[in-house]
């Protein structure tokens, strides 16, 4: 049994312990106490880099719970939310930004963004026009709304917004690329040719660029430039099917039906869902008077699910393929 001795030492020693204990929690509370906002957001941003997103959007909210104005915190909460796919929650924070900062940039473009990706139009043009207000030449801005008013049809718009984003930055790449295929779609043709070369003066290895100026040199029948850029594209990435089918086409025009059923076979092998190719590779052995082959090609070609008008059209060309075999 303790003597009393042993018992007063070890109660001693235990009041020892819960002095040191609450002194520890005393120092803890008072450590946690003086963590600023700032250290918060600066922690949340650490981790948002490491992408534990969930865990930064933590610390935003305590630096938020010490400082409701910290404008650069909601923004970033909304980049976060925006990137979990989280519309609502992005808006709201981006929202919160402007009653603290009224014109921020970023915080004006990016609820246009999500606007433009919800396909509200009108809000995104608004918002849009808005920063550019106090942003006159902000290059994005003018982009984006360039894509704003294509959404919406209207291409004499979109190009005048692309065209003022290249203005304010020569080296936005995007906007010339849009602006020049909006322009071959119009069928403006050198201007896109000439925005598709500005895009491989900044990036020689674009795949989009250089296939897309090989369908524009094509509707100017200029096939050489189009075999051109369309093996440049093949050289960047060698299993585009489409290029491959532009090459098809090209050799096709200029009457090589071997090398155009070559090129078009190719591309059914990359992407034997690729409709238009089949289509046009059974045109190509129609030329070379290989009939079976077109027929089985053209059956392959309504297989695809083509609208019910062309397959008619379909159709009957394979009717009157069958009716050459009998001659």
């Amino acid at each position: 049994m303790d003597t009393p001795q042993q018992l007063g030492i070890m109660y001693i020693g235990a009041g020892i312990g819960v002095c040191v204990l609450v002194v520890a929690g005393i120092f803890i509370a008072y450590r946690f106490s003086k963590r600023t906002p700032e250290w918060y957001y600066n922690k949340a941003i650490d981790l948002y880099k490491t992408r534990n997103k969930d865990k930064a959007l933590s610390l935003l909210n305590k630096a938020l719970a010490k400082d409701p104005e910290f404008a650069d915190a909601y923004y970033n909460m909304g980049l976060i939310y925006q990137q979990k796919g989280e519309r609502d929650e992005a808006k709201s924070c981006f929202e919160q930004v402007l009653t603290i900062r009224p014109e921020d940039l970023d915080a004006l473009y990016n609820l246009a963004l999500l606007a433009y990706e919800a396909e509200d139009f009108d809000d995104a043009e608004t918002l849009l026009k808005t920063a550019l207000e106090s942003h006159p030449e902000d290059s994005d801005c003018y982009y984006t709304l360039g894509l704003v008013h294509e959404a919406r049809k209207e291409a004499p718009e979109a190009i005048a917004a692309y065209q003022q984003a290249v203005a304010h930055n020569p080296n936005n790449l995007n906007a010339f690329l849009f602006m020049g295929k909006l322009q071959d779609q119009t069928m403006q043709l050198d201007e896109a040719i000439a925005n598709f070369k500005k895009v491989l003066e900044l990036d020689p290895y674009n795949l989009e660029a250089n296939y897309d100026i090989s369908i524009s040199l094509a509707k100017k029948g200029d096939w050489d430039g189009t075999i051109t850029y369309s093996e440049k594209a093949i050289a960047i990435d060698p299993n585009y099917a489409k290029a491959y089918n532009q090459l098809g086409l090209a050799h096709y025009c200029k009457e090589q039906m071997n090398e155009a059923i070559e090129y078009y076979q190719k591309a059914i092998q990359i992407d034997p869902s690729y409709a238009n190719a089949y289509n046009n590779l059974g045109y190509a052995y129609q030329k070379a008077n290989r009939y079976e082959d077109a027929i089985r090609m053209f059956e392959a070609y309504l297989d695809k699910g083509i609208d019910e008008a062309e397959a008619t059209e379909i159709r009957e060309h394979i009717e009157l393929l069958k009716k050459k075999l009998l001659e």
